[in-house]
């Protein structure tokens, strides 16, 4: 069993609030941890019709059934769920009570906001880290299979030893059967589809919507939705650009990371390590991979993902931008195997440009790259892509 990094923001959580949510998306092992967190508590799942319908027509038998609490797996299935919850904690208060999981964070978080605010700690599980996958002999060893592989729990079943493309195939199938049919409409899916893949194509690039509305024939509107749709499946995120401005006009366009790059590499049809490797996208791959690693990094440890990028209009760019308040620490994520000074470049003109602006304190930064040493480079420091999660400054 590979240990999750959540573990312990889970068990603090359950301590302070008498209900507990974990969003992620589909297969990212969220059931598997709220088990191992909370071994004494039973499973009910939702997505079983049987279970369902017996929890709708008998309230009342429900909780007589679960005096203790439960894991209610893929909450968002039952709407009226939440108010119930409600006045169950307050009736009977306990902290880590109940135990929500669900793969659609739009609906989840609707029933929470209105029924269980206040009562209720929100934690998002992502697909493994690199940290978690150290000691799992399905590690991957370079840079091009992580990416390959990517995260999905299932992928690194020993018992199992599943062949990736056709699990991600099945996945894929499966994302579309449960998660995104409903949202969309029957008539949309094959455009949807094709959505996706131009997604995947996209990933760790600047969203414009006249490519996707061009490539698919649907209009602006559809594409705000149905990327908005893809954030409520936990499948894809978007970095938003820091609004500090340093004196430069900026980029105000947000930038468009799928959750996994071994789905993406599905997705684009690619079927090894060396087409990976070989690729026009490797470039966006590797940031696609290192942004979900530094957002891993923070959120399985319950710490706010406060990601953004920087990028002014003449051309000057950070990949990311952690934002501490009055501190920033810049990332530039590098695909190449050789660390340079010339790397740095970017952290350097923004710590330049900050000096103008005394409210903030641009930080010594780093540079996440595909080689195995850590190095010096001046100020800033390259860091080995397999140790984002070692950088003490990103806990901060």
């Amino acid at each position: 069993m590979i240990r999750r990094t959540m573990i312990e923001a889970l068990a603090a959580a359950r301590e302070r609030y008498p209900v507990v949510a974990i969003t992620g998306p589909r297969q990212s092992g969220k059931s598997t941890l709220a088990r191992l967190s909370a071994p004494g508590l039973p499973v009910v799942h939702l997505e079983d019709p049987t279970e369902l319908a017996l929890i709708m027509n008998d309230w009342r038998g429900f909780f007589a059934r679960y005096p203790d609490g439960a894991i209610i797996d893929e909450a968002q299935k039952l709407p009226e769920l939440f108010s119930a919850l409600q006045a169950d904690v307050d009736r009977l208060p306990r902290m880590g009570k109940w135990i929500l999981t669900g793969s659609q964070q739009f609906e989840l978080n609707r029933g929470i906001g209105q029924s269980l605010a206040g009562r209720v700690a929100r934690l998002t599980l992502w697909p493994f880290a690199r940290e978690e996958l150290i000691a799992s002999p399905r590690c991957p060893r370079s840079l091009a299979e992580a990416v390959f592989i990517g995260g999905f729990a299932p992928l690194y079943d020993e018992t199992r030893k599943l062949d990736p493309v056709d699990w991600l195939t099945n996945y894929v199938a499966t994302l579309m059967e449960k998660d995104i049919a409903d949202l969309i409409g029957v008539r949309n899916r094959l455009s949807f589809i094709r959505f996706l893949g131009l997604c995947a194509a996209s990933t760790g690039t600047e969203i414009t919507k006249e490519r996707f509305s061009d490539a698919i024939g649907i209009d602006g509107k559809t594409v705000e939705s149905w990327l908005s749709v893809l954030e409520t499946a936990r499948i894809a995120i978007r970095l938003a650009p820091h609004a500090r401005r340093f004196g430069k006009r900026l980029i105000s366009r947000q930038k468009l990371y799928l959750c996994d790059t071994g789905l993406a590499c599905r997705l684009m049809h690619l079927h090894d390590v060396n087409q990976v490797r070989s690729c026009h996208e490797w470039g966006p791959l590797v940031e696609t991979w290192c942004i979900n690693e530094l957002l891993k990094t923070r959120q399985h440890r319950g710490l706010s993902p406060d990601l953004w990028y920087w990028r002014s209009r003449d051309g000057h760019e950070v990949d990311a931008l952690l934002d501490g308040g009055t501190r920033l620490l810049p990332i530039e994520i590098k695909g190449t195997t050789t660390a340079s000074y010339d790397l740095a470049a970017g952290l350097r003109h923004l710590r330049t440009l900050s000096k103008r602006d005394s409210a903030v304190e641009v930080l010594p930064g780093l540079v996440i790259y595909g080689g195995d040493e850590a190095i010096p480079l001046g100020d800033d420091r390259a860091v080995p892509w397999h140790a984002i999660a070692a950088q003490p400054e990103l806990m901060q």
